[in-house]
């Protein structure tokens, strides 16, 4: 009988020693014959292998091929591993955006491009390199489900009249929605009905009322702007019109009731001057009323209902350069209302300071810097007109008339400072 013998495991070159009784045959003493066979170790065992043996019964080895697949196999679940934390730690959340050539390129917080857009009309240099790209686009979460969306304005560089368009995408890149401002109006007498949003910010969200989007667009060359309110999926709520461009805005909880209210500035064609308005956002309806220059009112809607509205007086310097004065740069901080008002243009805007308390007090009027008195002191310096900028006329800035919201024609004055 032959047997087949394959074995691989610990001991596998040791000598095997198997007993067969042979039944066949018996022994001297009448019992069967034992018969031994003896399978010796292969030929290049030696003496030290027989040690190794007894080391290796104490510690069993993987063989050669398996421990190399094992340890791929570790070196693999390392990597997963690896890529897999990453991927749970990094934020990828878009956060920031800059132009590139005729690409808008959006990246998360460490500055990695999460994926960018080719606008084919590229854009329009003065409106973004003038703010600058970051008054131009939003990042938060329009619908209250964790996912950031990112809010774009766009205007195309094309010589011919163009609207500009709000764009909404989502955090990787897929347009929802587009948004055009602005409607054809009368008043525009043919001009084409072209609008460019100046502003752009977003509401927080109330206990009542979902995040909701507010735009400021202007109608260039003319007077007519639009505030308009929009949902998270831009669709126009409701619509403020004002005759003057308003081209700054800031949100602010300015009495403490847990909303935010809507200050805007710019400037009032009907009066020449620079305005500030203030808005409740469940309340923006409706056109000013400019009763000035009815010629500038905008018809068909009904009369608006400011919470205020200021005009700023204009120094004599800017009358004798320029059309109008130009409220800009709103800010709100520790019950403090603060903006400027330019009345030049070079050297950078010959800025007038205003402070307000909450409840829109005056606290100071006052020019910033030297940039005012110096381009006063250098116009008035020779001719029939010339003389220094005189306490009356510094006197005369802390006169801002109230149009709307106000008890008196004048704004108070709480606690002046020189």
């Amino acid at each position: 009988m032959r047997w087949s013998l394959n074995y691989s495991g610990e001991g596998q070159s040791d000598s095997i020693v198997i007993t067969l009784p042979n039944r066949t045959a018996p022994g001297p003493d009448g019992r069967p014959e034992k018969r031994w066979i003896v399978a010796t170790p292969r030929a290049e065992e030696t003496a030290g292998s027989r040690d190794e043996r007894e080391d290796e019964r104490q510690i069993p080895k993987v063989g050669a091929g398996r421990g190399v697949k094992v340890a791929a196999a570790i070196a693999v679940i390392g990597i997963v591993g690896y890529f897999s934390i990453r991927m749970l730690t990094a934020d990828n959340r878009p956060r920031s955006g800059r132009l590139d050539g005729s690409t808008l390129r959006i990246m998360n917080a460490e500055g990695k491009e999460l994926w960018s857009k080719v606008f084919p009309g590229g854009f329009t240099t003065d409106w973004y390199f003038g703010k600058g790209i970051e008054t131009h686009i939003w990042f938060g979460d329009l619908e209250g489900g964790g996912n950031t969306s990112v809010l774009f304005l766009y205007s195309p560089a094309n010589p011919q009249p163009q609207s500009s368009m709000l764009i909404c995408y989502t955090d990787r890149g897929k347009e929802k929605w587009r948004w055009t401002p602005g409607r054809d109006l009368p008043e525009l007498q043919g001009t084409p009905a072209t609008y460019k949003t100046q502003v752009l910010r977003v509401l927080k969200a109330t206990d009542k009322r979902p995040p909701r989007i507010v735009v400021s667009s202007w109608q260039d060359p003319w007077w007519p702007n639009q505030i308009a309110m929009l949902d998270s999926n831009g669709k126009t709520i409701s619509e403020y019109w004002h005759s003057g461009a308003l081209d700054h805005m800031v949100l602010a909880d300015l009495d403490g009731d847990g909303r935010e209210e809507i200050v805007a500035t710019g400037i009032s064609n009907g009066y020449h001057q620079a305005t500030l308005v203030v808005l409740d956002p469940d309340r923006v309806f409706g056109a000013s009323t400019e009763a000035a220059r009815p010629e500038l009112q905008i018809h068909g809607m009904a009369a608006a209902q400011e919470r205020l509205r200021l005009l700023f007086p204009r120094s004599d310097l800017n009358r004798a350069l320029s059309q109008f004065n130009r409220a800009t740069e709103p800010a709100v901080g520790r019950g403090i209302i603060r903006l400027s008002v330019q009345e030049c243009t070079s050297p950078r805007g010959c800025p007038i300071w205003y402070e307000f308390d909450n409840s829109f007090h005056l606290i100071t009027a006052y020019a910033g810097g030297d940039e005012f008195r110096s381009a006063h002191a250098r116009f008035y310096q020779n001719g029939k007109d010339a003389h220094q900028l005189s306490a009356e006329e510094q006197a005369a800035f802390q006169k801002v008339r109230c149009l709307v919201g106000c008890k008196a024609e004048i704004v108070p004055v709480g606690n002046l400072v020189p």
